[in-house]
């Protein structure tokens, strides 16, 4: 409740409301027994997070021929996801549907801005897009967006993007309306439903068609500001000496999305009760149900709270290159993110399939019947929730991991994601069960493992994923 209350303005990374949670964090890792395991003997290890935004009223993108210049308007013509360069200009190449940068031959750009149709429902997908666009030699990339969507949708993805704090893309990407790009491409004396229907004729046998006339200037200033937030760090120190250097990772993320659009109710503090200050509220309930055991297990234990999750997992990234024990003595990671509502009686274990981990955690669910939860499966594999959460970071040094978590609902990134919501019986059934998930893998002299032929899945679907 504290967590999520309004009085922490939403937990944004950074803000001081972050820093208030990282302080009452401490308080509770100190009380619950714990080490401090952060930077200089403290429970704080701090992260260098270099945030930029756009300077929106100053993007831009111009279309030139001759001597005449076009000046499209953000947010209404077009939306625009940044690179490292501020400025790009040059000709236009049609490279036909998206789906020929998805596909596993690419077009090779002649070093043109590429432009590319979209379908009417586009996702993730447009950033590999543009990783491949990039890989091919483009300056920058256009998505023609479907006819279908309403022009709201320009004005929508523009001011997500303006104060979410993504990272640069490989190279400049303009999400543009398909009036606007009609326009352009009729510079070049052409029709661009006649250049998509040639293509879907004659499938890539041509290459990509150079428009030759018009020119694109793509302008994406920028302002930068240097943070360092707060991950939270405490160590539960094993009872078996040829086990103690060894470690179990528990990780929450303790930061929300901050202050944003107001809702219909006039609320603009979007809480994050249960993305994820209930994953968070579980850490501490297992820290101090171990302080209460009259002995620690043979393994130790970290309880790692870290900030920036929303941002792109920038603290538990940095913590897996900045270590503030081994890496090479972390057995597991045990990932808490949304675990506090939907069906009282199941909890979504991601990524069980992949480690033995999965089938510990159906064997204790199963033996202690009094917890009352039914590990499920992922209900939507082709979300790839096993490398959209912190735990990720852990994966991609090969470190086997688990992911708990209630999955999504209505109040997911919206103010009404509130502490009177969450269904507090479930979280401390959830807390239960992570507990005694914890205390098998510190106390097993075997540690878990990944399952046959799962690392290799797991690498191949992370060299073609945009996460």
């Amino acid at each position: 409740s504290f967590l999520a209350s309004d009085e922490l303005g939403g937990r944004d990374t950074p803000s001081p409301g972050l820093e208030q949670a990282a302080v009452y964090l401490e308080e509770a890792f100190r009380s619950a027994g714990l080490e401090p395991a952060g930077d200089d003997g403290s429970f704080v290890q701090r992260w260098t997070f270099e945030q930029t935004s756009l300077r929106a009223e100053e993007v831009t993108v111009e279309v030139s021929a001759g001597e005449s210049t076009e000046t499209l308007e953000h947010a209404v013509d077009f939306f625009v996801l940044p690179s490292a360069d501020e400025v790009i200009t040059g000709p236009i190449e049609f490279l036909g549907p998206i789906s020929g940068l998805l596909g596993d031959s690419v077009p090779e750009s002649s070093g043109r801005i590429a432009m590319v149709t979209t379908p009417p429902s586009m996702g993730m997908e447009i950033l590999l897009a543009a990783r491949a666009a990039g890989e091919a030699g483009a300056a920058g990339l256009v998505l023609v967006l479907d006819p279908q969507l309403p022009p709201e949708v320009i004005s929508m993805v523009a001011g997500q993007i303006d104060g979410s704090g993504l990272p640069d893309q490989p190279v400049p990407m303009v999400g543009m309306t398909w009036d606007a790009a009609q326009s352009i491409v009729a510079r070049a004396d052409a029709d661009l439903e006649d250049l998509l229907s040639a293509y879907e004729e004659d499938g890539d046998a041509s290459g990509p068609v150079q428009l030759e006339g018009p020119e694109l200037t793509i302008r994406t200033p920028r302002d930068v500001a240097i943070s360092t937030p707060p991950n939270v760090v405490g160590l539960l120190r094993g009872s078996d000496p040829d086990l103690a250097e060894t470690y179990v990772v528990l990780t929450a993320h303790f930061d929300h999305v901050g202050i944003g659009e107001p809702n219909a109710e006039g609320d603009s503090i979007y809480n994050g009760a249960d993305d994820d200050a209930s994953g968070t509220a579980v850490l501490l309930e297992v820290a101090q149900a171990f302080q209460a055991l009259p002995r620690s297990p043979g393994r130790s234990v970290l309880f790692l709270a870290v900030s920036g999750e929303e941002k792109g997992l920038l603290g538990a990234a940095h913590f897996a290159e900045e270590p503030t024990v081994p890496l090479s003595g972390i057995v597991a990671n045990i990932n808490l993110d949304m675990i506090g509502r939907n069906a009282p009686d199941t909890l979504i274990a991601v990524g069980q399939e992949f480690t033995s981990l999965g089938d510990l955690s159906r064997t204790i669910a199963s033996h202690h019947p009094e917890i009352g939860l039914t590990i499920a499966p992922d209900p939507d594999p082709s979300e790839q929730a096993f490398f959209r959460s912190d735990h990720l970071v852990f994966v991609k040094k090969d470190i086997p991991a688990i992911f708990f978590t209630t999955w999504d609902h209505e109040d997911y990134h919206q103010p009404s994601d509130e502490a009177h919501a969450i269904d507090a019986d479930k979280a401390a059934r959830v807390a239960r069960l992570a507990f005694y998930l914890t205390w098998h893998v510190a106390e097993d002299e075997t540690p878990p493992s990944w399952n046959e032929g799962s690392l290799d899945e797991v690498h191949a679907i992370l060299e073609d994923s945009p996460f």
